[in-house]
């Protein structure tokens, strides 16, 4: 039971991280949150380990007890990742292997991970994507997550660790790191808000996958309790929009028009990705609960307030 487990958040002071650590306040008994960056907003939840999940004797210390691991950290984003594959190998993959050794040596009882529904398919007309659909990253970001995901598969087999890969979409709301331009719909709302001029890559037909940052967090929290383990689940909302349909719902939810320009396409951007979230319907008995304009008119209402008092957006 989920009330009495001491959980570990690695990445806890990250986007998904300090949402999740919202969402386990008063369902455990213990959090802790490995993270080199400190957060006040988890600090009245969670006890917080200074270091990262590469240091393997805090990763060590910080593990010591608990029954539950969300290993949610990476070191790099996309972009990042293909500009030095060997590192994001080395520090993604291989310290993810760390986390997993030290898991089984603490006889931990199970570990969750965030991968990436949409790096770890690859281009794909057959939409919505299933688990079983075939997986050619185009990213080293996309490789480090599935390599990851194979892992757990491998370390779950061996029967002395539970575990579960959720394949996230692309998640948007508050705590967002905008400084890494992290996340189209969070960056698309502040700019807005902020009277910015907004960019699209290529004609802005591109269809993702959009799941509210609070449906992703229950996602997590659903997956540490569940009794499944040793598979991947797609987290989205099931739903394909455009970045052109972002800036238009933006754009009733302000009542203006939402200037913008376009530039050339990236090549690491596949035309169309959103997930089949039927397995999770089914097995871990989750459903996203935020409509997309609903989320969109409470993420404009977020930077306005932050506005209103004179602070920068979460960093």
């Amino acid at each position: 039971m989920l009330s009495k487990a001491k959980v570990l958040v690695i990445g806890g002071s990250g986007f998904i991280g300090r949402n999740l650590i919202h969402a386990l306040s008063g369902r455990v008994a213990e959090i802790r949150n490995l993270d080199v960056v400190p957060h006040r907003s988890t600090e009245d939840h969670a006890t917080h380990w200074p270091g990262s999940f590469l240091q393997t004797e805090i990763l060590r210390e910080a593990m010591t007890g608990v029954d539950l691991v969300y290993h949610l950290a990476a070191t790099a984003m996309p972009r990042e990742s293909n500009q030095n594959p060997q590192r994001d190998c080395r520090e993604n993959v291989v310290g993810t292997l760390s986390v997993l050794d030290t898991a089984v040596a603490l006889n931990i009882r199970r570990l969750v991970f965030t991968s990436s529904g949409g790096t770890v398919y690859g281009p794909t007309d057959n939409v919505p994507i299933e688990e079983g659909h075939p997986t050619n990253p185009i990213t080293a970001y996309g490789i480090s997550k599935l390599a990851c995901e194979k892992y757990l598969r491998l370390y779950d087999g061996k029967g002395r660790l539970s575990t579960l890969s959720l394949r996230v979409a692309n998640p948007y709301g508050p705590f967002q790191n905008l400084a890494k331009a992290q996340g189209a719909l969070t960056t698309f709302c502040h700019q807005a808000i902020s009277e910015e001029p907004i960019t699209i890559w290529g004609d802005g037909s591109v269809q993702r996958d959009f799941v509210h940052i609070r449906d992703v967090a229950e996602a997590l929290v659903l997956a540490g309790a569940a009794e499944i383990s040793g598979m991947e689940i797609n987290i989205g909302s099931g739903q394909g929009r455009s970045l052109n349909d972002l800036l238009e719902v933006i754009g009733r939810s302000l009542g203006r028009d939402i200037p913008r320009s376009y530039e050339a396409g990236r090549s690491f951007d596949v035309a169309r990705n959103y997930l089949d979230i039927t397995r999770a319907r089914e097995l871990l008995g989750w459903t996203p609960e935020v409509a997309l304009e609903d989320g969109i008119a409470e993420l404009l209402a977020y930077f306005r307030q932050q506005m209103a008092t004179a602070q920068p957006p979460a960093r």
